[in-house]
Formats: structure tokens, C-alpha cells, sequence
């Protein structure tokens, strides 16, 4: 499964994106989380009692990537709104039990205005998520995509 960037294991069981949705256990999230022309599953963190994910929705040439930060825990699976400014090469920085940060280049396609650098911190105890210091809504509204 190491090879399988659709895939990753969780304490609390297999979060598989591999259907373009995300699925713990083969059970969809509530709300749910849809991709657009992939979803790639990362786990990247935990602390005493919830694993962190981290999803890729890979998208088309106008907006290649974007990410999502999802808690899962015993009991539940917390996704956030997806976050990015397109740019698929994050540099990542991750605090374990602590922070993620996803530092992206300004983003500029071919004949598209495109997006400025961006910086997101993920405050692992408090679940705030902050773009250039300042927070922003994680709220999927009834579905995350």
C-alpha cells in the first residue's frame, strides 16, 4: 500500500480516496469530500487521540491542486474546505501534534491571472487553520470540494 498515493492508514482504519471520494473504513465522511480528477491520501501527523491527513485534490490546467486537512478519530472524521493557491509544490512543514504549514509559491499558469504566495498554518490543538497570519473559515458547508 506504500505505493499507493490514493491510500493511507490510519489507528482508526484505511482512508481511501482512490473513487475520488474519501472513504475511512469504506464508509463516505460526513460532510462529505469529493475530489476533482484525483485524490491523492497522505497521512502526515497524530496526536494521542486523532491521526491527520493530508488530501491533494488534483484539478485541471486552470487550478492543478488544492488541500484539505482532515482529522480522523475514533468517533469522528473532521475534513476542512479545500485551501490552496493551486500551486501542487507545497513546501511543507509539519510540527508532529503540533502545526502543519504549507508554504506555496505564487501560482501563475499560462493565460490565467493566477494566485500570490501564500502561507497556511494548521494549529493541530486548537484545529484553527491561518493563511498569512489571518484565519480562514474551514467550513464545508454541507460538502467539501
Amino acid at each position: 500500500m506504500a505505493d499507493d498515493l490514493h491510500r493511507a492508514q490510519t489507528r482508526f482504519g484505511l482512508a481511501d480516496g482512490s473513487e475520488n471520494v474519501l472513504k475511512i473504513n469504506g464508509h463516505h465522511t460526513t460532510p462529505e469530500v469529493d475530489g476533482d480528477g484525483g485524490m491523492f491520501v497522505e497521512k502526515i501527523s497524530e496526536t494521542a487521540d486523532a491521526d491527520y491527513l493530508l488530501l491533494t485534490d488534483v484539478g485541471g490546467s486552470v487550478c492543478p491542486a488544492l488541500y484539505s486537512i482532515v482529522k480522523v478519530a475514533e468517533h469522528s472524521v473532521t475534513p476542512m474546505a479545500y485551501f490552496g493557491n493551486c500551486n501542487v509544490d507545497p513546501k511543507r512543514t509539519i510540527v508532529p501534534g503540533k502545526s502543519i504549514t504549507l508554504a506555496f509559491e505564487a501560482y501563475h499558469p499560462l493565460r490565467y491571472k493566477g494566485a500570490p504566495m501564500a502561507t497556511y498554518v494548521y494549529d493541530i490543538p486548537t484545529g484553527v487553520l491561518k493563511k498569512n497570519g489571518r484565519v480562514v473559515s474551514t467550513d464545508c458547508k454541507g460538502k467539501c470540494w
